[in-house]
């Protein structure tokens, strides 16, 4: 539903097949890829065929008891606050969503102590989330609280790997850059770009096209 507009423009424009090979999508921090087709319609693709080492090291044993730790800070955070929420388990994260609007303050809270509760779980209490054996990532999405397996530091270089973007060549474009935001992480990958609203991404485009011009 998001992105059917962006799929019709493809078909408008008439774009090639090996033009539209080059879109991707990518979900849950870096968990779930998705690939354009020369019918301008997404296609799955097993993480076997894309995913580095380090994340097909991971059991799905070791997800599942991390995700159990984080979904017992976020209950003892909604008991703890008094807060109207509901906590939701997906296969490679879990959530909390509220029932009524939270301040930003407590979806910080929920976030800053999710990730205290895992870095003391992987026992690295010091380090940061990409650091530990399963990197994580705990974040204030601005309505609501996750904690996903992966960040999009891997991502990126997931996404750098399989169109051969070098460092230099690869722009970020976020809005959550701060620490309990789910991309500050890929600022060791790529230059990143800090905006607010969809309009900004818009004329940050239109600047990056007229400065590259035909090339």
């Amino acid at each position: 539903t998001r992105l059917a507009g962006l799929l019709r423009g493809f078909a408008a424009a008439g774009l090639a097949a090996d033009e539209v090979a080059r879109f991707y999508v990518l979900g849950g921090e870096c968990n779930f890829l998705f690939r354009c087709r020369a019918d301008y319609r997404l296609e799955y693709l097993d993480d076997c065929a894309y995913a580095s080492s380090a994340l097909r090291s991971w059991t799905d044993g070791q997800v599942q008891q991390l995700l159990d730790v984080a979904e017992q800070e976020l209950a003892d955070c909604v008991q703890r606050m008094a807060i109207n929420a509901r906590i939701l388990r997906k296969p490679r994260a879990v959530g909390l969503v509220p029932q009524e609007q939270l301040t930003r303050e407590q979806l910080d809270e929920c976030a800053l102590s999710s990730q205290t509760a895992l870095l003391k779980f992987q026992g690295s209490p010091k380090s940061q989330p990409c650091d530990v054996p399963i990197p994580f990532c705990a974040f204030n999405g601005g309505n609501d609280c996750w904690v996903d397996i992966g960040n999009k530091l891997i991502g990126v270089r997931i996404l750098q790997d399989l169109i051969g973007s070098p460092a230099e060549a690869t722009l970020h474009v976020g809005d959550q850059f701060l620490s309990t935001g789910n991309d500050i992480s890929t600022r060791s990958a790529c230059c990143t770009c800090w905006i607010i609203s969809p309009r900004e991404t818009q004329d940050m485009l239109a600047e990056l096209d007229a400065f590259l011009g035909p090339h």
